[in-house]
């Protein structure tokens, strides 16, 4: 595996490591120009749906009870890896389609399932319809997997070998909960792990997202709108461009014309603004009564809004805790909550099961000195920290695809 040094540190030497962004806000925003290029080499790209749970369409939601997920698929037979994307993210979320058709060139299957912070989780898949409670949704997402490995094998005839997951951000943490499951039960039988970036603190986390996206509170209305305007013009034509292409990530540090504080905000307004789109569609189909605001099939709009005024703390304190305490646990706290939910609750199992291992980043926003420490003593040589990348930002870097490779690659033998 490329750069490697000290084998209990484990950490990428960054002189070996030619990685173009030294910024972590510039190297986060890469994660935006990631795209698929919709074709594999001989095989075959499938978006699919599979209904997960009875009674979750509702006449405002136009039908969308179904969980959509999507399917690489190789005409021989061949090993699986699921992937579970960030916070918020589809299955069809661009830093998934380029790690899923990396994978795919080399011949590999590929699931991807929905965040369970994705609205369409939230809606057809999640039986409280509230995500954040890390083992729970690792619970209603090891139910999807082990209903859509049967789907693609029965349906697609699918011929599937030995089977991995590797999960995004958030993603990685749910992910590590899956294994916790997996390891206990065997329904699935997964072999190798990788966890990329996962948040070790999930509460640090939260508030640490909140803050960024709070940023826009320095600029009026008409500023913010603006600013992402101008994101979005500017991707747009980023995407036009050919991401096959050896360039395409180069020269974005004086393209994007932001700074690190425009930049964050953006960052951390749309990992936010997921949850606001989690919150709308489970309160309709599980008739929650979190929001007060009418509804119709003319007006939504301000129902909308009110869903997304929740910062992810409001979510975790007003809604996700009241909702528990409701149910029984009336002494439960942010605090406690996170204790349960976070990657120290499983430290046990991550060291001692060798099938787990680790990409992350020194300058990760998400992380401090201590998650740091805590990742390097709880993964030992099953970790790679790179010195730059930022958040997910060095996905597309061809030294971690090469790594990403050297972890799953047992699983064609």
């Amino acid at each position: 595996m490329s750069g490697l040094s000290d084998a209990l540190a484990k950490r990428v030497d960054e002189e070996a490591y030619r990685y173009p962004y030294k910024d972590p806000w510039i190297a986060t925003s890469t994660v935006s120009l990631m795209q698929g290029k919709e074709t594999i080499p001989g095989g075959a790209i499938r978006d699919l749906q599979i209904k997960i749970l009875e009674g979750r369409n509702h006449p405002y939601l136009e039908g969308k009870g179904e969980l959509l997920y999507r399917f690489y698929q190789q005409k021989t037979p061949a090993p699986l890896v699921f992937i579970l994307p960030g916070v918020g993210s589809s299955a069809y979320a661009g830093s998934a389609r380029q790690v899923a058709e990396f994978l795919a060139g080399y011949g590999f299957h590929v699931l991807v399932l929905p965040s369970p912070f994705h609205w369409n989780f939230a809606l057809a898949a999640s039986r409280s319809g509230l995500p954040g409670l890390t083992g729970k949704d690792a619970e209603d997402l090891y139910r999807a997997m082990q209903l859509i490995l049967n789907e693609v094998k029965q349906r697609w005839r699918a011929k599937i070998g030995k089977i991995g997951l590797l999960g995004l951000s958030v993603g990685a943490l749910d992910a590590a909960y899956v294994g916790k499951l997996d390891t206990a039960q065997h329904k699935i039988g997964i072999a190798t792990y990788l966890l990329i970036n996962p948040p070790v603190d999930l509460l640090r986390s939260v508030r640490r997202i909140d803050d960024m996206a709070s940023l826009g509170g320095l600029y009026s209305e008409n500023q913010r709108d603006y600013l992402e305007s101008y994101a979005l013009g500017l991707l747009g034509e980023a995407l036009r461009n050919d991401p096959g292409s050896p360039d395409y990530f180069l020269g974005w540090d004086r393209r994007i014309g932001l700074t690190d504080r425009q930049i964050g905000y953006l960052i951390g307004e749309r990992m936010q603004r997921a949850v606001g789109d989690a919150i709308y569609a489970a309160d309709l189909a599980l008739n929650l009564g979190i929001l007060r605001t009418p509804i119709s099939w003319g007006d939504r709009t301000q129902r909308f809004r009110e869903a997304h005024s929740y910062t992810l703390t409001e979510y975790l304190k007003k809604i996700l805790i009241e909702r528990l305490r409701q149910m029984g646990n009336a002494r439960i706290d942010p605090d406690e909550l996170n204790a349960r939910n976070s990657l120290p609750a499983i430290k046990t199992m991550l060291e001692n099961n060798q099938n787990f291992f680790l990409m992350h980043n020194l300058d990760d926003f998400l992380l401090t000195d201590q998650d740091i420490a805590f990742l390097e003593k709880t993964f030992g040589d099953r970790a790679m920290i790179y010195p730059h990348g930022g958040h997910l930002g060095n996905l597309w870097y061809s030294a971690n695809q090469k790594d990403m490779l050297g972890i799953f690659r047992p699983l064609l033998n």
